[in-house]
Order: C-alpha cells, then structure tokens, then sequence
C-alpha cells in the first residue's frame, strides 16, 4: 500500500524536476530561426517581409516540381509564375518599406493601416494573376490539378491566396 502511494508522489517529482530543467534548457537555449516568431526573441520583423516572399518561391518550385508540366502547359505556367511573382516582390517591397523604426511602438491605427495596405495589394495582385490562372488550371490533367489544389502545408494561408486549413470551415 505504501509502495502504491510512493509511485504517484515519485512521478509526480519527476515530471516537476523535467519541467525545470526543460525551462533553464529553453533560456540558455533560443528557438532556432525558423520557428514562429512569437517563439523566437531574435526574430526581427524585416524576417517577415523576406520569409513570406521565399516561401512563395519555395511553393512555386515545388508545385511546378510535382505538376510534371507538358510543353504545352509549360507557357502557361511561365505566364502564371511570372504573374505570382510579381506580385510577391510587390508585397516584399511594400512590406519592407513600410517597416515601423527601430525603437517605434506602432500604434493599433498604425497596424491597421499597414494590414488594410497589405490586403488590398494582395487583392489586387490576386486579380492581375487570375486570367493567367484560369488558363493554367484549365490546362491540367485532373491528376495535375489535385496536386495543384493540394492546400499548402504551412498554416492556414494555403495556395497563393487565401485558402483555409483543412480543419477550417471554408469561407
């Protein structure tokens, strides 16, 4: 009876001492640069700007990789990627030049002018790739095109616009 006492007290010290030792780990250890960067305390916000711009390429590489596209397809993709690119380094630049000062504390109205700013140029960034878009997927196989509807594997803004997660309700 006592030994069945024990054994509940016995785990219970030892995940308590895991859990400091993890902690003093963790403080003379930071995250690696690629996690999130809530996570991460030398995460600086130009990282942002430059991360999302080469996912995107990251993602293009890889889809056209996995499309196997046909001589036939292949401009048509060029047309679309060339489109998606631009776009992409419209938003990098706009996202680096509009980065808040060193020490500045932006303001709630500050945010949300630079958030109105970055969805509307992803709208119509969006809308200038769309014909290239339509001609492009109306050019694939359906094997081609469940690969290029696969969503993204990187959170919630799958594809190249918005798309939510599997575990999301659709829009």
């Amino acid at each position: 009876m006592i030994r069945s006492r024990l054994l509940p007290l016995a785990l219970v010290a030892a995940l308590v001492g895991t859990g400091g030792i993890v902690q003093a780990s963790a403080a003379d250890n930071p995250p690696a640069a690629g996690w999130h960067h809530k996570h991460n305390a030398a995460f600086q916000p130009k990282d942002f700007c430059l991360n999302r711009f080469a996912r995107t390429a990251g993602h293009l590489a890889y889809t056209e990789a996995k499309l196997q596209l046909t001589v036939s397809q292949r401009p048509l993709w060029d047309k679309w990627q060339a489109a998606v690119s631009a776009g992409a380094q419209k938003e990098r630049d706009s996202c680096l030049a509009s980065l808040p000062a060193k020490d500045a504390q932006p303001t709630a109205l500050d945010r949300d002018d630079r958030l109105q700013k970055m969805l509307a140029m992803k709208a119509d960034n969006l809308k200038a790739a769309r014909p290239a878009l339509v001609a492009l997927y109306d050019s694939l196989t359906p094997e081609q095109r469940a690969v290029f509807d696969h969503p993204r594997p990187m959170g919630r803004h799958g594809g190249f616009g918005f798309r939510p997660h599997p575990q999301q309700a659709p829009l």
